[in-house]
């Protein structure tokens, strides 16, 4: 008897923990490329904070870390496609300029906090006026000239959809996408001559660093014509991949190589930039794999979104665990090639700590958000009620 209810009870529990099996799938690519992005960001701060660039680079040290360097680097370019898959259809309003609230609150409180870092770490003197100046520089916060770059696009964001919606046709806008590429990207990459200082470049670069058009089109481009989801055109995105990382990775190790006269150090002539066309070409394909992923699981769905919108704040603030782990691991190991054994322990340790710091600051802006617009809410009904 005991075992019949016993048994009875284990089934009600299941039925109850269990996801329906007609839940809808939930598009989690999104989520996934941002969480991505973020690690990457930690993973690229590796190669710098680590030392590798003033390694010197022979055939037997380095070659693999070039190919990581460059997988990394596609960090920046997929948050930027992501916010054109997701602002294509915003329009100029009084609402839509509220929409960057969140992401000043957050930079003012990640600014403040990387200010007080500074001076108990560093021991570096401020001043009011320092502080204040530092915000509107994008400088107290040491890793917030993304921010710069953010704001510029939110502001431009309305006029960029209008021109791109006014081209009526695909074709047209195909045209708009590969116009602004090519001027963007491609023109600052592409060069004639085998000597550096008597190369020849083939286009006008004189709007080389509008480049984040470029991605904004991008994402735009794939929310509106995306790919079908089939296996085929997964292998292609994985196979062009695999094809741009090759080129750039054997490019810059020929070209450190033949750096003798900085020691054979890291060297990238034209493709050590968000723009040159290898990471672009890497990062449109990573996001073509990635952005359709569905997930079944609305629990797992959740998990993702809220990871997802912690990743700006962690993206700021993993300032702080850089300068920590960086700190001791460079007093520990001092040969650079060494430093690489550690690697994974020091990025999942500043990802985490990042991304635990992001979660809890994303937290605390949503419940004085909560707040606030009960207590506007409730001031309104007031109103009402003496009206």
């Amino acid at each position: 008897m005991e075992q019949r209810i016993s048994a009875v009870l284990h089934r009600l529990t299941a039925r109850l923990l269990a996801v329906p099996e007609h839940t809808k799938p939930r598009f989690a690519g999104i989520d996934i490329i941002k969480i991505l992005a973020c690690f990457l960001v930690v993973a690229v701060h590796f190669f710098r904070s680590g030392g590798f660039y003033t390694m010197p680079i022979t055939e037997h040290i380095g070659t693999v870390a070039i190919y990581g360097r460059w997988i990394a680097f596609t960090c920046v370019p997929l948050f930027m496609i992501t916010t054109g898959f997701l602002m294509k259809n915003k329009k100029l309003s009084g609402k839509y300029y509220l929409g960057i609230l969140r992401v000043l609150c957050i930079y003012i409180v990640i600014s403040l906090i990387c200010v007080i870092f500074n001076k108990y770490f560093y021991h570096l003197e401020f001043t009011g006026w320092k502080i204040v100046r530092g915000l509107f520089m994008y400088s107290d916060a040491q890793y917030a000239w993304y921010l710069e770059y953010y704001f510029t696009i939110f502001l431009l964001i309305p006029f960029l959809n209008a021109g791109y919606q006014a081209m009526e046709t695909r074709g047209k806008k195909t045209a708009l996408l590969a116009t602004v590429i090519l001027l963007t990207m491609i023109s600052q990459t592409f060069y004639i001559g085998t000597v550096r200082a008597d190369q020849i470049r083939i286009f006008p670069g004189y709007f080389a660093r509008c480049y984040p058009i470029g991605y904004y089109f991008i994402g735009a481009y794939i929310r509106e014509f995306p790919p079908k989801r089939d296996l085929k055109h997964k292998m292609v995105f994985i196979i062009v991949w695999l094809i741009a990382l090759f080129y750039v990775a054997n490019v810059t190790l020929y070209q450190s190589l033949k750096n003798t006269e900085n020691n054979g150090i890291w060297c990238s002539w034209h493709n050590d930039d968000y723009a040159a066309w290898p990471t672009v070409v890497m990062s449109t394909m990573m996001f073509l794999l990635l952005f359709d992923i569905q997930v079944k699981n609305p629990r797992t769905a959740k998990w993702l979104s809220t990871l997802s919108n912690a990743t700006f704040g962690a993206y700021l603030i993993s300032y702080v665990f850089d300068c920590v782990a960086y700190k001791k691991l460079n007093e520990s190991v001092t040969e650079v090639p060494k430093r690489f054994f550690y690697a994974p322990l020091v990025v999942s340790f500043v990802f985490v700590c990042s991304m635990l710091s992001g979660l809890l600051l994303q937290w605390l802006y949503d419940c004085a958000d909560a707040r606030i617009r009960s207590d506007l809410a409730e001031i309104r009904q007031r109103r009402h009620r003496r009206v």
